[in-house]
């Protein structure tokens, strides 16, 4: 059973990205490399969009996620990752697997980028358990019978998994930052604002190699930076793996000393 992985390396946002050309400008491709959520490529009415990631020198790669998107129960992903830009053969390739298994957004207002600042978005990820020197990466996502696909974010990179899986306990919670205020006369008005998820967990008695790494990606993002994870990466049921992963910010940086050798952190992230 795989333990919990961390995406800090988006290549993503330097690759040369292609799909569907939307003629809204609003909904261009260029919106998956920005770190807003409410902006997004949009397929229009299409319910099936192919992204290709290209790079002109070899990228490692062992795993892709899309942290905000309007799929829903039913949709699939595919991710086929290829050694040269011009290749028609991948060197790897996830199959078609379930993306959105018994999510359907139910926020106020249906399932569109609109939402996605009031939690009215899935994520979904693939994995590999090998690292590939690639050039191209293909991503193909299939939202069936529900329109248009929407798509604010592709992260795409490799992983740090930890030698051990999180403790129990996890802690997972909705911060509403909506204001709400009362009149004189008894009125009562609401402005409506993000809502943002946040995730606490317990990594214990780590080995050295991993107080290493961690501390490598605690260099790396900082307080600012921002990591994909996931707790539950091989679960069987997709909305589980949903529903633990996160991509967001650290709100601490610390690693305590257990005991000779074994290494304690407790992580906080909130949702971007």
């Amino acid at each position: 059973m795989a333990n919990v992985r961390i995406i800090y390396n988006n290549i993503a946002d330097i690759a040369a990205i292609t799909s569907y050309v939307n003629p809204i400008s609003a909904f261009s491709i260029g919106n998956v490399q920005n770190i807003k959520k409410s902006s997004v490529h949009r397929s229009l009415t299409t319910g099936l969009v192919t992204y290709t990631l290209t790079w002109s020198a070899d990228q490692k790669v062992s795993a892709v996620a899309l942290p905000a998107t309007n799929l829903v129960d039913g949709a699939t992903i595919k991710v086929e990752l290829f050694t040269t830009i011009d290749a028609t053969t991948p060197i790897a390739d996830s199959g078609t697997v379930t993306a959105a298994k018994n999510r359907a957004v139910t926020v106020s207002g249906g399932y569109s980028a609109s939402n996605f600042p009031y939690i009215g978005a899935t994520k979904t990820s693939v994995w590999f358990n090998t690292e590939y020197l690639v050039r191209k990466v293909v991503i193909t996502v299939n939202n069936g019978t529900n329109g248009y696909v929407d798509c604010a974010r592709i992260v795409c990179g490799t992983y740090w998994e930890s030698g051990r899986q999180v403790s129990n306990g996890i802690t997972l919670g909705l911060t509403d930052n909506s204001v709400i205020t009362t009149s004189r006369a008894g009125d009562v008005y609401v402005d409506r604002r993000y809502v943002n998820e946040t995730m606490q967990f317990q990594l214990q008695y780590l080995y050295d190699t991993d107080r290493r790494n961690l501390l490598q990606i605690m260099r790396t993002c900082g307080s600012n930076g921002l990591m994909y994870i996931c707790i539950f990466p091989d679960n069987t049921n997709p909305e589980v793996t949903q529903t633990y992963s996160i991509y967001g910010r650290a709100q601490d940086n610390n690693i305590e000393y257990a005991m000779f050798n074994l290494y304690n952190r407790s992580v906080t992230i909130n949702s971007w």
